[in-house]
């Protein structure tokens, strides 16, 4: 949990990372089980990430994916009632397995069961857009974001009267792949050799659809999306005015190639400049690893 101190009362978040879940929950009674779930409903809001998707197999699946096929029925989300939660949030891999209609009926499902919800919408302004929960002790605005997800899910804007894409809201990221002078030199050679037709010289190359630049070691660069990172950050600082405390969370699955319970360096980029927009609190979930926490200008960053 972590605690807020606002005078003149505290405020307490239960903050959670995955529910994945098929089957109910409240039925078991062990002192461990139950000790669980009093520390989630004692708080005064509770957050988990839903990677779950409910109906009743109304949609086709999707043909790709974000790892499986995620769906429940929709009666469990009573469950996550009963254990305490009160928001959830919606961007992730998975948000896209049964296409759009499998989104919109769960959206359906956890606003009738009274969650608040975001990183969902039926375009990119709308998934982009903050949900509010209001509690006694203060008003929690909370943005999701997810970076990992099939390209093919992923919220897209309107265009010239032609009508957004629904899905949830995403963080792109580039990537760009560090080497030696010698080693660059050896991917361009291969590159001629393969391909029958002579790289241009010079500091970078593109291989493989891989960007690699020039540099002292080998090592792997990544940044995030500018417009994904500005428009994120615009939206957390207008919902930073309008609640006592502001959440932003990410499903992000990225972590340096040596070591997954690392973020990758996009991610301490994106939560750094979420707190600067405005955020009390940043929440990453998604790799099913123990990641760090960072305080950064006083606020807690959980990747």
């Amino acid at each position: 949990a972590t605690v807020f101190t606002q005078a003149p009362a505290s405020f307490t978040m239960a903050l959670t990372g995955d529910s994945i879940i098929t089957r109910r929950i409240s039925v078991f009674t062990e002192p461990e089980h139950t000790r669980l779930f009093d520390l989630i409903r004692g708080a005064d809001a509770a957050f988990t990430n839903l990677e779950m998707l409910f109906h009743d197999y109304e949609p086709y699946a999707m043909n790709e994916s974000g790892g499986t096929y995620m769906r429940a029925e929709p009666s469990l989300l009573k469950d996550l009632v009963w254990a305490g939660f009160d928001m959830v949030s919606r961007a992730n891999n998975h948000t896209g397995d049964y296409g759009a209609e499998g989104m919109r009926l769960t959206t359906r499902h956890v606003a009738e069961a009274g969650l608040v919800q975001a990183g969902v919408g039926e375009d990119l302004p709308a998934a982009r857009e903050a949900a509010f929960l209001d509690t006694a002790k203060g008003r929690v605005a909370m943005i999701s974001v997810a970076s990992t997800f099939p390209d093919h899910s992923r919220a897209g804007r309107p265009r010239n009267g032609v009508r957004g894409r629904p899905g949830p809201n995403p963080l792109r990221f580039t990537t760009t792949y560090v080497v030696p002078r010698e080693r660059l030199e050896a991917l361009r050679a291969l590159q001629a050799e393969l391909t029958g037709r002579p790289a241009a010289p010079g500091d970078t190359l593109n291989f493989f659809q891989r960007r690699f630049v020039v540099g002292p070691k080998a090592e792997v660069r990544t940044e995030p999306h500018p417009e994904d990172l500005a428009e994120i950050a615009a939206v957390v600082k207008n919902a930073s005015r309008l609640a006592d405390y502001t959440l932003v969370t990410i499903h992000a699955h990225e972590g340096i190639p040596q070591n997954r319970a690392v973020p990758a360096q996009f991610l301490v980029t994106f939560a750094r400049a979420m707190v600067d927009a405005g955020a009390d609190l940043f929440v990453g979930h998604g790799p099913h690893v123990l990641r760090g926490v960072e305080m950064y200008k006083g606020k807690p960053i959980m990747y």
